[in-house]
């Protein structure tokens, strides 16, 4: 059974995502690395094809070396169709086991993914990594689910605590199902959420409290390890504002890695950039 680790970019040198690159290359995954570009320069595309990643890619411009998508379009939003279409094409569906989704620019793998879900994910198919705040106490969450969607929403969400969308994992076909129906749920939200970023992570979150994809869903705590969310977990700028309402500790960094509380590193670390020390080593690592 194969994996499949898959990322979306647009407008990006390759400068700019080298961390996740050169991360996941090192991590010990031995799956398939697939990346949706758009609005990209061909020497990105180059470089990863050498680096063996399937790439997706859209409308050639051979005078200006580009591969162009429409200008106007949100990619955390549109992402999701293009992830369900291309990958629902494939012949051979049956031999894939999980997908890995996850943002790129911010996004790095410490340690191998696959080998988190084999021992951790069980008789679920979905999984998902906690911001470890509620909804309620999270201003861009709160402002996010509110403007997608609509106050009544938020109402039966806002004790609900908020689950990332730039690190989800899972069976193949239910992931595949779950992006298609994030996608078509946002049809009537706003394609940009004033405040910023799109409809997305609302979208995922109000899924995954319905029972139908309640049953099937791992609600994962940062503590244990899968995905660090430091924009609210560790970002120096809210941390004081945040740590009396978050649900667990906060991770640290050891040795390099970032870590759980306990000193465990996580597998995925995510919104790194937010930790302007942590960001530095990072880089440095992943350079």
């Amino acid at each position: 059974m194969k994996d499949i680790v898959i990322g979306c970019i647009t407008g990006y040198t390759f400068d700019k995502i080298k961390a996740w690159v050169n991360s996941l290359d090192t991590c010990g995954f031995n799956g398939e690395k697939v990346m949706i570009c758009y609005n990209i320069d061909y020497d990105v595309v180059e470089e990863l094809t050498k680096r063996n990643y399937t790439i997706i890619a859209f409308k050639r411009n051979d005078e200006l070396r580009r591969f162009e998508y429409k200008q106007d379009f949100n990619i955390m939003l549109e992402r999701f169709i293009h992830i369900w279409y291309f990958l629902n094409r494939l012949e051979n569906k049956k031999d894939y086991r999980y997908i890995i989704s996850t943002d790129v620019r911010d996004v790095v793998f410490q340690r191998n993914p696959s080998d988190w879900l084999v021992k951790n994910l069980g008789d679920k198919k979905i999984n998902v990594a906690t911001e470890s705040i509620k909804y309620k106490d999270e201003a861009w969450g709160k402002n996010n689910l509110t403007l997608s969607f609509g106050p009544l929403i938020y109402e039966a969400n806002k004790d609900n605590l908020i689950y990332n969308a730039g690190t989800v994992s899972g069976e193949f076909q239910t992931m595949l199902d779950l992006f298609l129906n994030m996608f078509m749920s946002c049809s009537g939200a706003p394609q940009h959420v004033p405040g910023g970023g799109g409809p997305d992570q609302a979208a995922l979150n109000v899924l995954l409290n319905t029972k139908t994809y309640k049953d099937v869903t791992r609600f994962t705590n940062s503590e244990e390890g899968w995905a660090a969310q430091l924009g609210t977990t560790a970002d120096p700028s809210k941390i004081n504002q945040f740590k009396l309402l978050l649900s667990e500790a906060s991770p640290i960094m050891k040795d390099g890695l970032v870590c759980t509380s306990t000193g465990e590193p996580f597998y995925l670390v995510h919104q790194y950039d937010r930790v302007p020390e942590w960001k530095e080593i990072i880089e440095k690592k992943y350079a």
